[in-house]
């Protein structure tokens, strides 16, 4: 799909600056940009965009405090009117030293992507993945990671979110690698994206990822906190939090400890913690470390942790619990 087309609505120069900078932040375009004052005047200048130009509209305008005028009423009445999503600001102008302002970019870039999401399953409806299981690997991974892939079976409803240590020009090569022979189409993670069935969603390594409602992805601008990029332990927290038992993480291949802390956060959530079989790893430091946490319920090879995991979904959903 193409970035979706954003109309701006607003009292100041400086509040459209500060949306624009921010919708093209989420890699949407600007559609339509109008001040409240003009539009008040002269209510037709919006009646004559074409409705097709625009996707989303962003109304960053305090309505109460418009004078209750024909021109006015027939604002709102145009507002109300409107098919598209339409997302309501704050009606302030915000300044960048403002301690608050950061936070109020935040909510935007939220609200954006949730709009986003909703077009995005409008138009190409999949089916929503209520099953997420983190990937996490390091030395070694790409192959075991593989290899798990191609012994799962096609349709089986979960997504996984593949958390790997790797250098970040590597990862188309990693999305091509992992993804041959496979029946799980395999994609870097994107700001507004959305985690489906049936699909692998890299984590990237030089930008955090967040996990909204419903599975929305949400990148942001700065470096994963701590030793690893990305952070395993970040990446299998917010999957825990967001997924709880309908989630689960297998460790691979390789090298450190990260992984402990978000392997017993997985557990505490209800979620299930595996690692591959230490004699199978190309480095087995990650999934040693990970079975001193006494979370993990599952061990083998890439091959049998497959085989594991058909059985477990179906059993799962067997007995109603998926």
């Amino acid at each position: 799909m193409d970035a979706p087309r954003v109309g701006i609505i607003s009292h100041t120069m400086v509040q459209q600056h500060h949306l624009r900078q921010v919708i093209e932040a989420c890699g949407f375009q600007v559609s339509v940009v109008c001040l409240i004052d003009q539009l008040i005047g002269d209510i037709d200048r919006l009646k004559k965009n074409d409705s097709d130009a625009t996707d989303i509209w962003l109304v960053d305008v305090d309505t109460f405090s418009l004078n209750q005028t024909t021109s006015a009423l027939s604002f709102e009445r145009w507002l109300f009117g409107l098919t598209q999503p339409v997302i309501f600001g704050e009606g302030s102008t915000y300044s960048e030293p403002e301690a608050s302002f950061q936070s109020w970019v935040r909510q935007v870039k939220v609200k954006l992507l949730r709009a986003s999401s909703h077009l995005t399953l409008q138009r190409n409806p999949k089916p929503s993945a209520n099953i997420v299981w983190v990937l996490a690997a390091s030395t070694g991974g790409p192959e075991a990671v593989k290899e798990f892939l191609d012994n799962i079976p096609a349709n089986l409803g979960a997504a996984f979110v593949y958390a790997q240590h790797i250098e970040a020009g590597h990862y188309q090569a990693l999305v091509k690698t992992i993804a041959r022979s496979s029946h799980y189409s395999a994609r870097i993670a994107t700001h507004g994206d959305r985690i489906v069935a049936n699909t692998v969603t890299v984590v990237p390594s030089h930008q955090q990822l967040d996990l909204l409602e419903d599975g929305i992805l949400f990148i942001r601008e700065e470096s994963w906190r701590g030793e690893y990029r990305p952070s395993i332990d970040q990446v299998v927290a917010m999957v825990a939090n967001c997924f709880g038992a309908q989630s689960g993480v297998i460790f691979f291949s390789g090298m450190g400890n990260d992984g402990m802390v978000g392997a017993r956060l997985m557990a505490k959530r209800g979620g299930k913690v595996w690692v591959q079989s230490p004699d199978t790893c190309t480095s087995d430091s990650m999934p040693c470390a990970v079975k001193k946490t006494g979370c993990v319920t599952k061990i083998g090879s890439p091959k049998q942790l497959a085989s594991y995991f058909k059985h477990y979904l179906k059993s799962e959903m067997t007995s109603g619990a998926l």
